[in-house]
């Protein structure tokens, strides 16, 4: 049986974000969280057999102190593999997300379909989006309201690749989606197949810097904010006229500073939606017809 080495520690959830870029920056492998009643969370975060743990481990923390973001009870050890992946798989279940979508997540095409819904087959295994986390459903809820039929989608950071799936089911001429993780566009191939859209959605590991022009009708991006922050205007430039931009992975206080933010006021975008579920913010900007503010 396979073993792991992890990382375990504690840490508020505003800095999930935070810590799940330099995890993923150091090579982790996967990341499990548990709700505390301290209202903290407890993360593990995996990595291979083969890595050296104390090094990742002195890394992590030399990195989360340059990030000004305190951990508790930061350790090491090593776990079995099924005491973990296969445990979870097993006690994955269909789910509804929002008005119009079915989740049936697992290894497996099985589960039945909710009537009236879209059923979305989904097997995540390292790459985020099961569709339990809240970004990831205020997306979608966003999504089911839009107009897709014929739309051109781009989807950075897909992860799983839920939202283009979603996309595609909801209509899109095409999706066109990224993410820098190789491993997360496997994944990604592999639900688009299972779920019959792969005609109509084209994946590449990589990042927006590699698209230029404009193109797209709607720009989704359910990421880590600081990613946000530095890349939005690379995503302005990506929507076609009254282009629909979908942020998401936002905190309540990233929100609200983002928004404020000289930079965005100074963009030709204005906000037409703001929703929230639990501390989770999703933003949904329109690109103006017109440049009266600036250039993307």
């Amino acid at each position: 049986m396979r073993q792991w080495n992890y990382l375990q520690f504690t840490l508020h959830p505003r800095h999930l974000d935070s810590i799940s870029t330099i995890l993923a920056e150091l090579g982790t492998r996967g990341i499990h969280e548990q709700a505390l009643k301290s209202e903290e969370i407890l993360l593990r975060a995996y990595f291979d057999p083969s890595s050296d743990i104390g090094r990742v481990h002195r890394g992590f923390q030399a990195r989360c102190r340059a990030a000004a973001v305190p951990l508790g009870d930061c350790a090491t050890g090593i776990e079995q593999e099924h005491d973990w992946l296969k445990e979870w798989r097993r006690k994955l279940k269909p789910f509804p997300v929002g008005d119009r979508f079915w989740i049936i997540p697992g290894p497996r095409v099985s589960g039945t379909a909710a009537q009236d819904r879209i059923s979305m087959w989904l097997e995540p295994r390292m790459a985020f989006g099961t569709g339990t986390h809240e970004s990831t459903q205020l997306c979608l809820e966003v999504l089911e309201r839009l107009p897709l039929t014929g739309r051109i989608v781009l989807d950075i950071g897909t992860g799983s690749g839920i939202l283009a799936i979603a996309s595609a089911k909801l209509g899109a001429e095409s999706v066109l989606a990224c993410d820098i993780d190789p491993e997360a566009i496997q994944v990604a191939e592999d639900n688009c197949r299972r779920n019959r859209v792969d005609r109509r959605v084209r994946l590449f590991t990589g990042g927006v810097e590699t698209l230029s022009g404009s193109g797209f009708d709607v720009v989704l991006a359910n990421l880590e904010v600081d990613l946000i922050r530095r890349k939005l205007n690379d995503f302005g430039q990506l929507l076609n006229p009254r282009g629909c931009l979908i942020l998401s992975g936002l905190l309540e206080r990233d929100a609200t500073d983002l928004c404020q933010s000289p930079n965005v006021r100074d963009l030709p975008l204005t906000l037409s939606q703001d929703l929230a579920k639990q501390e989770w913010r999703c933003l949904v900007f329109r690109r103006d017809p017109v440049n009266p503010r600036g250039t993307l």
